[in-house]
């Protein structure tokens, strides 16, 4: 941004604008969720609630993934509706669905696809992520929330991470008075299905 004769260019200088917006977004989200990894004792994570639509939130969670130039990756998206707006904690919500579509995009190789899936139900509001990735044994099924495991599959695969992500994915889906499981195979992709009230 200091070069002048980039800012010149309206479209790079745009590029360049919205890069460091989303670069200062997940610098944002890693203190988020260092700060909220701290309250893991606690009976409940504080929320700063705001009505916000769905749909919009999860394309701006798309936009925000650096998807790797080596690989042929889709994402899709499919809403029962257009306009449905919940009360939740705006950044908690963007946590958890850029944890699960990274998850998805580095747990997975080739030519990799991923599905988010959002409808109501009743007083709830139900999002699904599926992917076609390395997928999980059913005997490790039960532990991918716990802190610090991580799938004797992945490791054999030497992809970095230390086992956060998914735990600090369900401390924040129970702050929100909801439930998060898992449907997965060895081989064959994985699906996580949040169900959070549309209204805290």
């Amino acid at each position: 941004m200091k070069n002048n004769k980039m800012m010149q260019d309206k479209t790079m200088k745009e590029d360049i604008i919205r890069s460091s917006q989303n670069e200062l977004d997940n610098l944002s989200s890693y203190f988020s969720k260092l700060r909220d990894l701290t309250y893991g004792d606690m009976e409940e994570i504080p929320l700063n609630l705001s009505t916000f639509n769905i749909k919009r939130l999860i394309e701006e969670c798309i936009e925000k993934q650096n998807l790797p130039a080596d690989r042929q990756i889709t994402i899709t998206v499919c809403f029962d509706n257009d306009n449905v707006e919940i009360t939740a904690d705006r950044m908690h919500v963007i946590n958890i669905i850029c944890n699960l579509l990274e998850n998805a995009i580095k747990y997975s190789q080739g030519e990799t696809s991923v599905r988010i899936d959002c409808h109501s139900v009743g007083d709830k509001y139900v999002i699904e992520v599926s992917d076609n990735g390395f997928g999980i044994s059913t005997a490790e099924s039960p532990y991918v929330f716990n802190k610090f495991f991580r799938s004797a599959n992945i490791v054999d695969k030497n992809i970095p991470g230390i086992g956060l992500g998914l735990s600090y994915v369900k401390l924040l889906v129970i702050a929100h008075r909801g439930r998060i499981s898992l449907e997965s195979s060895l081989g064959s992709g994985s699906k996580f299905i949040i169900e959070i009230p549309r209204k805290q």
